[in-house]
């Protein structure tokens, strides 16, 4: 079953390659290239008709042979008649009348492909793949056919790859239950698919024909809707059977004594020292020195053992060390996971913004929407720094604002209060973006025109403070929002959460982000961080 399997797959994947090759040739000749179409639909001179047969002839590089039957819709008349040719290129009527079975069959299955058994050109029977070509124009007309023949050339390599028994045979048939091939040197006779067979997709059977008992191996692919049969000789499978079982009792009692000796070598040589290791780790203490003996320090696996034992106990020790490093690190890679994945978050907000306002609007502002667009992206890249200045940082924000104005037009206005002293020193990137963001999309884009943000930076002493205020109308629940910047609530706030914490890793817990009452309504969102340069 496993063979039968196994070969009937790589039959399937040869076919898959001459489909997808057939695929390729009609997409190169019909389907993307309106000259092409012209050309094969309008053959009529000597030298159309062998320049088409020079184009199927280097498709058929592989030992098959591609040939194109087209229906004359445009009535060219050729300086001989087409339809009498064995292969390449050739015509058939318009009404389609005195087509082949396997033709009308193609012309049926729509633009599928499908196996049959044609005659060749010197009248013998070959495999062909068939593909009929639909109309670009009108895809429930077919204009011809692509055959691909003698495809036996590559099934019979895959099939004649497995050895088998003498008067063993391997039949393949198609979904017409017509015998395509069979591969064997002295094979039994099949003409068509046996009635047992047929039952179900993968399976066997025993049965007795003249006298002798056959073994039915069969799968059925749904791919091309081909079924693989293998009528095997049942003697030729258990004739040897008593041998191998002989076989088998002796290599397996020389295996048993194999064990036996093996696992006294385990007891005396690796088990009994293995202990002693096991107890001597289990009294181990970082810092603390073992008194061990050179009694272990032998040349085998174990001594081996034992000396990486030491080895091990020495790092261990030297990772105490490495700790504090190790800390700092991961508080490094901490607030860079931190800050990778605010972008595409803004990202996102961003391209929406443009998509609506050009719905909306559909005017040359798009333009200035995609300029603003490309200055957020490259502050929030910022060639990999997490750290620019409150300059960088203020036309971040201008930009988002832009946008987000064009978005909600005459809905809120941005007023702001830049202290210019102030634009050379360093901030964490992209930290007024999301609390803008929240006053938009919280608070003043229902406004109706009378929302207002207010975006303040100043200095105060050795600090800098940052604020984002509206005038949002809309209750607010100022506990919960204080929970949601902690990170005492997970569910929401991702924005202010990434906010308060990147400040944090940046400049210690005694900065960060909080959130207070506006007086005249709304709320103020506040972040403070050093007056540092660097």
């Amino acid at each position: 079953m496993q063979l039968v399997n196994q070969n009937h797959v790589t039959l399937e994947k040869t076919l898959s390659s001459v489909n997808d090759k057939t695929v390729t040739l009609l997409d190169n000749h019909f389907f993307s290239d309106t000259e092409q179409y012209g050309f094969w639909t309008n053959i009529e001179s000597l030298g159309q008709i062998r320049e088409a047969d020079a184009i199927l002839e280097r498709w058929s590089s592989d030992g098959t042979e591609y040939s194109l039957y087209m229906r004359n819709m445009e009535g060219k008349s050729t300086p001989f008649d087409l339809s009498n040719k064995a292969k390449r290129f050739k015509y058939f009527s318009e009404d389609s009348v005195g087509l082949p079975e396997w033709a009308e069959h193609s012309m049926r299955e729509g633009g599928g492909g499908t196996l049959r058994l044609i005659e060749s050109d010197g009248g013998l029977p070959t495999v062909s793949f068939i593909r009929s070509i639909l109309n670009p124009k009108e895809y429930d007309e077919s204009i011809g056919f692509l055959v691909v023949s003698k495809l036996e050339v590559l099934l019979t390599r895959d099939l004649v790859s497995v050895q088998l028994s003498d008067n063993a045979g391997i039949y393949l048939f198609n979904d017409q239950d017509e015998l395509l091939m069979k591969v064997g040197s002295h094979e039994p006779q099949m003409v068509g698919i046996p009635e047992d067979a047929k039952k179900e997709m993968t399976g066997y059977y025993y049965a007795n024909e003249g006298g002798q008992k056959w073994l039915y191996a069969f799968s059925h692919r749904s791919a091309f809707n081909t079924r693989l049969v293998y009528k095997i000789p049942q003697e030729s499978i258990t004739g040897n059977q008593s041998v191998f079982q002989w076989t088998i009792m002796i290599v397996s009692a020389i295996y048993l004594a194999f064990v036996l000796f093996f696992v006294l070598y385990l007891l005396r040589m690796i088990v009994k020292p293995l202990t002693r290791l096991v107890a001597i780790t289990k009294i181990y203490e970082p810092g603390k020195k073992l008194d061990m003996n050179d009694e272990l320090l032998r040349a085998d696996e174990f001594g081996i053992l034992y000396g990486a034992f030491l080895k091990m106990t020495t790092r261990l020790d030297h990772s105490f060390e490495e700790n504090y490093v190790m800390k700092i690190k991961q508080k490094e890679n901490e607030l860079a996971t931190l800050h990778s994945q605010i972008t595409p978050h803004l990202l996102y907000n961003t391209l929406d913004s443009i998509y609506w306002y050009a719905l909306d609007s559909g005017n040359k502002d798009v333009g200035d929407m995609v300029k603003d667009l490309s200055k957020l992206l490259r502050i929030g890249l910022s060639k990999g720094k997490t750290l620019i200045t409150i300059e960088e940082e203020i036309e971040h924000v201008q930009a988002y604002s832009r946008l987000q104005m064009k978005r909600y037009p005459n809905t809120f206005e941005v007023h702001w209060d830049i202290d210019e002293s102030v634009k050379a020193y360093m901030t964490p990137k992209v930290i007024l973006q999301p609390l803008v963001e929240n006053a938009i999309f919280h608070s003043v884009s229902s406004m109706d025109g009378e929302g207002t943000i207010w975006i303040r930076v100043r200095r105060e002493g050795e600090e800098i403070r940052m604020s984002v205020e509206d005038n949002g109308f809309l209750p607010v629940d100022m506990a919960r929002l204080d929970h949601i910047v902690k990170g005492e609530t997970s569910d929401k706030g991702y924005g202010i959460r990434n906010v308060h914490q990147r400040v944090q890793l940046h400049f210690g817990e005694s900065y960060g982000l909080r959130y207070e009452k506006r007086e005249g309504g709304g709320i103020s969102a506040i972040i403070q961080i050093p007056a540092s340069i660097k």
